[in-house]
């Protein structure tokens, strides 16, 4: 009987300092999230696959002078905040507002590490987030200059109040086998 206890007070022990460990090693490599619950009804965020048509629009705050808009079907398609640094392979943060909500002139804010070469931390454009469906904004990697390992956030301000923010951690691709794939075999236009 008290051999029993015994190992029942070394498992939990062990157990309680591996959930300390695995924590502690957790919030050293988790990023940041942050939402505005005035303003934000529910936030999720995660990897994007590109799929669908697009159009190029306008945006001058951006290091290539535009953004691409990618029709509805674009959605999350798994929850994380570690990013493969692997061309066709986006992160991104869907919100939805409270019932009835419509925000005008929300800017999109990316901040990234410096790009090669240049001292290009930020890219900007404006939306507007509606009341019903998704609000997906998301980052796609498309070109060798954008691949920088780092912390990546992507935000949204309205009337100059930040009403979401969420960091990810874009890793080399090998550090995330699991995640690197996750775009295969999708449209990347």
């Amino acid at each position: 009987m008290i051999n029993v206890s015994v190992r029942a007070i070394i498992t939990a022990g062990l157990i309680s300092f591996g959930t300390i460990a695995q924590a502690q090693h957790l919030d050293s490599v988790a990023p940041k999230a942050f939402f505005d619950e005035e303003k934000i009804k529910d936030i999720s965020y995660g990897l994007v696959c590109p799929s669908g048509k697009t159009v190029k629009l306008p945006a001058p705050d951006t290091h290539l002078g535009f953004i691409t808009q990618r029709d509805k079907s674009q959605r999350i398609e798994h929850t994380t905040q570690i990013v493969p640094l692997s061309k066709g392979i986006g992160f991104g943060v869907d919100v939805k507002l409270p019932w009835g909500a419509k925000l005008r002139d929300v800017e999109i804010a990316v901040i990234h590490p410096p790009y090669p070469g240049t001292d290009v931390t930020q890219e900007h454009w404006n939306t507007e987030l509606k009341p019903r469906g998704s609000n997906l904004n998301f980052f796609l990697f498309e070109f060798p200059h954008e691949m920088i390992a780092g912390d990546w956030t992507l935000q949204a301000s309205h009337q100059g109040r930040i009403i979401y923010s969420v960091t990810f951690k874009a890793v080399d691709p090998s550090r995330v086998h699991n995640l690197s794939g996750l775009c295969s075999g999708k449209l990347l236009s």
